[in-house]
This record gives structure tokens, sequence and C-alpha cells, in this order.
């Protein structure tokens, strides 16, 4: 994972894994802007890193957004099953379609 994000969700969720709480990380396979090639990693399946939970999705149709309709899918699935969702990004349609998908299950959302 690439990005100021990024990095920081990579050093809070071993932190709060840690701590005991189960940490599920749900993202894309983008690596940076225009050019990159994905990310090399397993697509919608789960790997362990450093006690916490990775999923990858495959970003598409709009990869400058970091959009992912398996992603969204996911999240609607799973987000009664979460007490908290911490979504971390800029000024991106993802974050705001994230959150209005968790407004329906989860009753906080950072």
């Amino acid at each position: 994972m690439y990005g100021a994000p990024s990095q920081m969700v990579l050093g809070l969720a071993p932190a709060l894994a840690r701590e005991g709480i189960k940490v599920t990380i749900i993202t894309t396979n983008s690596n940076g802007q225009r050019g990159q090639k994905p990310l090399d990693v397993p697509l919608n399946f789960p790997i362990q890193k450093d006690g916490s939970e990775i999923i990858y999705f495959r970003c598409h149709p709009f990869r400058s957004y970091k959009f992912s309709l398996d992603l969204f899918q996911c999240l609607n699935f799973h987000a009664p099953t979460y007490d908290l969702a911490h979504i971390h990004a800029l000024f991106s349609p993802v974050s705001s379609v994230s959150a209005a998908i968790c407004r329906q299950h989860i009753y906080l959302t950072l």
C-alpha cells in the first residue's frame, strides 16, 4: 500500500491488535497513480499481517478514485458484524460511499 493514509493504517492496525482488538482492513490493490501496476496480492481473500486481517480488492472501474465495487459489496455484507469503521482517505468519493454503507449498519463511524 502506498500513501500516508495507507502507511498510517499499517502502523495503527498492529497496535490495536496487540491490545486484543480484531482488526480487518479492506482496501484495493491500487499501487499509486496512473502508470503503476497493481499490487501483486491475493484478491477477495483475507490474509494475515501483524495480527490484522487484510482483504484486497481489484480497483475497478474508476482506478483513479481507488474505486472497487467488490470492496463495497464486502463492506455492505460484513458491516453488521463490525463495532466500528475507521474510514481513512481525504476528499474521496470512495470514503463517502463507504461511510454511507457503514451508517446503515454501524452505530459509530469515525
